[in-house]
């Protein structure tokens, strides 16, 4: 087992914290796949890499000056007093008869090496793990919510959905899990994949766009518009990988899933403030209605068995909508507040 200490001593480690690259993120990625057991320490190694800073060493104030002068202009050099305050005492006896060029790559070399010797000093290291503190972004029905992350990610949240996250994101990976629905712009980072956790479903992306749906519960659409997205159960090891236009459906209680091409103005509607039904059942409807306008509808008598509509609407008032509707499935509405009464 590798301790953070052994992963700080490892020059390709270092590098890809440093300067990572495609070689190095693709190696890394793979050895914490075979060893996800020790991810712990190579966190605990990355995170001291990125905190600790090293000051630049600075000689006291015109000192550097001072010597400079005394090299280009003076035959022989003598040691200068020092204040007692000061830690630095100096002499060049070693000076004399050397030419102004090497006198002043001298300096410079002393410079470097001595801002080098003091970086190789043993530095004491109070490194705290911190706990990040989850946070939640709720829509109610009839509201939607657009955030930005820490990482630079933009997500559109829909009405009646719920979207957590940590806050500060983990060293080693973005993840959030989300109830309802959600349109996400992932800001790529290659050393921090971003995962997407929904009723079951773990979506793993480093920077794309992609919407996710799960407000009925029963079932999980996730439509790809641009990048690369790869979706797998939880308790599964052969993921499905996603290209843009395609979207996955799976169903919550089977466990089936099947991959299938999507129409973006359809399944996109939502965030550009249309309402679109496309071949949509009564529940459907009435579903994205509850959601989209913030009330309840109530049933007075049974349902048609066939019931199929296909529209679109936007900045229609609910009575609008309804009374669209009502024309061309044969039904009675009336609204009391927030509750919605049909009548077949």
């Amino acid at each position: 087992m590798k301790t953070k200490e052994d992963f700080l001593a490892n020059q390709e480690f270092v590098a890809w914290v440093k300067q990572p690259n495609e070689q190095l993120d693709a190696y890394w990625s793979r050895w914490m796949a075979a060893n996800p057991e020790q991810k712990g320490e190579l966190k605990k190694a990355r995170e001291i890499l990125l905190r600790v800073r090293y000051p630049e060493p600075k000689a006291a104030e015109g000192v550097r000056e001072e010597i400079l002068q005394q090299l280009l202009h003076d035959k022989k050099v003598r040691p200068k007093k020092i204040k007692k305050n000061s830690s630095v005492r100096l002499g060049f006896p070693i000076w004399k008869g050397a030419g102004q060029f090497q006198r002043i790559a001298a300096i410079l070399l002393l410079s470097f090496g001595l801002g080098w010797w003091l970086s190789k000093q043993p530095t004491e290291i109070n490194l705290v793990e911190i706990d990040p503190v989850w946070i939640e972004k709720t829509t109610m029905p009839g509201e939607k919510l657009q955030l930005t992350l820490g990482d630079g990610s933009r997500i559109w949240l829909n009405a009646n959905s719920s979207l957590y996250f940590p806050q500060p994101f983990d060293s080693s990976e973005r993840r959030v899990r989300l109830i309802g629905e959600a349109y996400f712009e992932v800001e790529k980072d290659s050393l921090r994949p971003f995962y997407v956790e929904t009723n079951g479903l773990l979506t793993t992306v480093l920077g794309t766009t992609f919407n996710v749906r799960n407000q009925l519960q029963t079932t999980i659409d996730i439509s790809l518009v641009s990048g690369s997205v790869k979706v797998s159960k939880k308790a599964s090891t052969e993921p499905v990988v996603l290209k843009p236009g395609q979207s996955l459906h799976h169903e919550v209680a089977s466990g089936r899933q099947k991959v299938a091409s999507f129409d973006p103005n359809l399944v996109l509607a939502w965030k550009e403030g249309w309402i679109r039904f496309e071949s949509a059942n009564l529940k459907e409807v009435l579903h994205t209605l509850e959601n989209w306008y913030g009330v309840k509808f109530m049933l007075k008598n049974e349902t048609p068995a066939s019931w199929q509509f296909s529209g679109e609407y936007k900045e229609q008032t609910l009575e609008e909508v309804l009374g669209s509707i009502a024309y061309i499935q044969h039904f009675q509405f009336s609204i009391k507040e927030k509750v919605v009464y049909l009548k077949f």
